[in-house]
């Protein structure tokens, strides 16, 4: 059992053994929805393996029941995502990829273990190009910004579990089409002796190089520090998280120091 609380900002732990959170006595009880192998097989660069049968839990509008009126008036959601460990075939366990209907973005925030988040912007008249890719490599505490007009997969490299929490609008949707009909993002991360390897995926048309980026450790415009929970944004400052509903409003030059 991991306790979650410190990096959440929630009375949460993790159950390493049932793949599952343990929620405290003054959250809301959700029931997780369960990603499986063959909802995201297409999204894959090895289509034909067959286990682990289940990669990823998703536990959407968690909270603590005192903040359910602010968390709703100011249109926001707050999501975790438990990413088992291990692989998928020789890929690193990975979220299946998706974008976001309209120029909504997202903030993530890494509770526990490793997480890289692999970014792509696709060219509006052709989805097939590529414009920009861009590798997040991000560690507990560490916060990522999600920009407009981009779509991402989650990558779990590490040897535990991945767990992420996320704030959203309540007012998006998400798409996950675009990823299954390009066969996954525009590259694979294999795990093999020398440690990460990447390569193209086939099935687009022009692929930029990647680009290899951390989070900062502070975005004073958007009220993130490494060393506080975002949840605690919407307590005290949920102004802060506006630009998730007004993204247009914003400038995300600044979000992240490349490498």
């Amino acid at each position: 059992m991991e306790d979650l609380s410190k990096t959440s900002g929630l009375g949460l732990k993790l159950d390493v053994k049932k793949h599952s959170l343990i929620p405290g006595k003054d959250l809301n009880k959700v029931k997780p929805e369960v990603r499986y192998l063959k909802e995201v097989k297409e999204a894959l660069a090895e289509k034909s393996i067959t286990e682990p049968e289940q990669l990823y839990y998703i536990y959407r509008g968690l909270r603590d029941i005192k903040d359910e009126d602010i968390i709703r008036r100011n249109k926001l959601r707050y999501d975790i995502t438990v990413i088992r460990p291990g692989n998928l075939g020789n890929e690193y366990m990975k979220t299946a990829g998706q974008n976001h209907r309209g120029d909504y973005g997202e903030l993530y925030e890494v509770v526990y273990g490793k997480a890289w988040c692999l970014l792509q912007k696709k060219n509006t008249k052709n989805s097939r190009i590529i414009e920009d890719v861009i590798l997040i490599k991000a560690v507990p505490g560490d916060k990522v910004v999600i920009p407009p007009e981009y779509g991402y997969t989650l990558i779990n490299t590490g040897k535990t579990h991945l767990v992420v929490s996320r704030w959203v609008s309540s007012e998006s949707s998400l798409e996950y089409e675009l990823y299954k009909m390009r066969g996954g993002a525009a590259y694979f991360v294999f795990k093999d002796n020398l440690g990460e390897r990447f390569e193209v995926n086939p099935y687009y048309q022009e692929v930029p190089k990647m680009r290899v980026a951390r989070p900062l450790k502070k975005i004073e415009k958007f009220g993130l520090s490494s060393q506080e929970p975002m949840y605690l944004l919407a307590r005290s400052q949920a102004g802060k998280l506006d630009f998730l509903n007004n993204p247009d409003k914003y400038d995300y030059s600044d979000v992240f120091e490349f490498l």
